[in-house]
C-alpha cells in the first residue's frame, strides 16, 4: 500500500513526535467517518503551519486549527508524496485498524459459536450458561482467543453434562470416560472451569452457595472429589423407606434416636430411600441442638439436619436428596450476619421456610444478651424488618441461647406445624 509514497520527503512534512497528535486525530477522523473536516483546538504552531503548508494557505491567527481530509489528501497526491491521507499516514505510523471494529466483529463470531451450542444446552437445560458465557467472555479467555478451541471446550463440556448426575463416580473416572484422560476435569483444566460454571449456576438450580467450594460443585451432579469420606453432615431420626444397606444402619440409629454422620461418599455411593414425603424436616446451624434434641427430645423429635456453619457439600447433597423426596423443609440459623447469608444462599436455593426467623422473633428474645454484632450487614430476603433490628440491637443471638424454644418446636405433636 505504501509502494507509491516518497518516505523522505512525507517525513520532512508531516512526521516527527511534534506531529503524533495531528497524525493521531487523522487517523481517528479517517477510521470513524472516512473524511470530513478535522477541527482541532489549541493546536500548537508546528500543527498549523504543516497544515497551511500542506494545503497551500496562508497562515491565520488563533489556536484552532480546521483541515479538510479530502484537501489534504489531493495536496499530498499533488505533491507526489502520497497516494492519499491514508497511505501517508500508514507509511508513517503503521496500518489504519478500527479496533472497535474488530472487537464487535470479534464478538459477533464468538456468539455465534455459543449459538451453535444452544440445542444441546437447552436440551440439558443449560441454556442460560451459554448466555452466562457469552456476557462474561469466559470461553474466550479459556480458549486463548481461539475459536477452534473454544468449540472444542464446549464439545467436552457437553459431553460432561450429557454424562451427568454421576451416582457416587470420582471426579477422575468421569474424566477418563468421558474425555479420556483421568485428569482432563481436575482444577485448572479449562474445560473443568467450564463444566463447574454450569454446575454451580445453573445445572438443576445450581448451589446453594455465592462462591461454591469444587467439592460442593462437583457432588451436585453426583460427582466424587477423591474418596469424600470428609464432607459429612450431622443428621437426626431421618426416617427412611427400607432396611437394606446404608437404610438398615440408619433405621437402627432412627430407632434408638441417636445422631448419625452421613459422609458424601454415602450418600451419593447408596442414596438412601427418605421416607420424608410431606413430612416437616428442621434444618440448624449449630450441632448443639441436634445433641439437645436427642438428649431430652429422643424419639419425640422431628427429623433434623445440622449444618455446622456454612454448609458444605454433604449437607448440600442431602438436602437435594429430601427436596427431592418431598420434605418439608425449616431452617433457622444465628441472629449474626454470617447466619443471615446462609439463610439466604439456603432459602433461595430449596423450598425452604424459615423456622423462627422473623424480626419478631428477634424482638421476642431481646432480653438474651449477646456478642457484639460484628462483620458486613445483610438483608435478609424473607423478612425486609430484620437486619433493621439486628442493626438496632447491635449484638447477636445465637441457636444455643435459644434451645428451649428450638425444642418445644421440634417436639412431636401430631400435625406439627412449623412456626414462621
Amino acid at each position: 500500500m505504501t509502494s507509491d509514497v516518497d518516505h523522505a520527503r512525507l517525513r520532512r512534512l508531516l512526521g516527527g513526535p511534534e506531529l503524533a497528535r495531528l497524525r493521531q486525530r487523522l487517523r481517528g477522523k479517517l477510521l470513524r467517518e472516512g473524511g470530513g473536516r478535522l477541527t482541532m483546538s489549541q493546536a500548537s504552531d508546528s500543527e498549523r503551519a504543516t497544515v497551511e503548508r500542506l494545503v497551500g494557505r496562508p497562515p491565520r491567527r488563533g489556536k484552532s486549527l480546521s483541515v479538510d481530509l479530502e484537501a489534504l489528501s489531493r495536496a499530498l497526491a499533488r505533491a507526489g508524496v502520497a497516494q492519499d491521507l491514508r497511505h501517508a499516514l500508514e507509511a508513517l505510523d503503521g496500518p489504519l485498524v478500527d479496533h472497535r471494529a474488530v472487537r464487535e466483529e470479534s464478538r459477533r463470531r464468538w456468539s455465534e459459536l455459543l449459538d451453535t451450542y444452544h440445542p444441546e444446552a437447552e436440551r440439558l437445560g443449560v441454556s442460560s450458561w451459554l448466555e452466562d458465557l457469552r456476557r462474561g467472555g469466559q470461553l474466550k479467555r479459556l480458549a486463548g482467543g481461539s475459536e477452534g478451541q473454544g468449540s472444542h471446550l464446549l464439545e467436552q463440556a457437553i459431553t460432561v453434562l450429557e454424562r451427568l448426575p454421576a451416582q457416587g463416580l470420582t471426579l477422575s473416572t468421569l474424566a477418563a470416560e468421558c474425555l479420556g484422560d483421568a485428569h482432563a476435569l481436575d482444577a485448572g483444566q479449562p474445560v473443568s472451569a467450564l463444566v463447574r460454571r454450569a454446575l454451580a449456576r445453573h445445572w438443576r438450580g445450581g448451589v446453594a452457595l455465592d462462591k461454591p467450594d469444587e467439592r460442593s460443585t462437583w457432588a451436585h451432579a453426583g460427582v466424587l472429589l477423591g474418596g469424600d469420606i470428609t464432607s459429612a453432615v450431622l443428621t437426626l431420626g431421618l426416617p427412611v423407606r427400607d432396611e437394606s444397606g446404608l437404610e438398615a444402619a440408619l433405621a437402627h440409629y432412627y430407632r434408638l434416636a441417636e445422631p448419625s454422620w452421613l459422609t458424601l461418599r454415602q450418600l451419593l455411593r447408596h442414596p438412601p430411600e427418605w421416607d420424608v414425603k410431606g413430612r416437616d424436616v428442621y434444618v440448624c446451624e449449630n450441632p448443639a441442638v441436634v445433641a439437645e434434641a436427642a438428649e431430652r427430645l429422643g424419639t419425640d423429635s422431628s427429623p433434623l439436619v445440622a449444618t455446622w456453619g456454612r454448609p458444605g457439600a454433604a449437607v448440600l447433597t442431602l438436602l437435594e436428596q429430601l427436596e427431592a423426596a418431598g420434605a418439608c423443609l425449616h431452617y433457622h440459623g444465628d441472629f449474626d450476619w454470617p447466619g443471615i447469608g446462609i439463610a439466604n444462599a439456603l432459602l433461595a436455593r430449596f423450598s425452604m421456610r424459615p423456622w423462627r426467623m422473623a424480626a419478631a422473633d428477634l424482638e421476642a428474645d431481646a432480653h438474651l444478651a449477646g456478642k457484639p454484632l460484628e462483620g458486613k450487614p445483610l438483608d435478609a430476603l424473607w423478612d425486609p424488618r430484620l437486619s433493621t433490628a439486628m442493626e438496632l440491637r447491635g449484638q447477636a443471638l445465637h441457636e444455643e441461647q435459644l434451645i428451649e424454644t428450638l425444642l418445644d418446636d421440634l417436639r412431636l405433636r401430631g400435625d406439627h406445624t412449623a412456626t414462621g
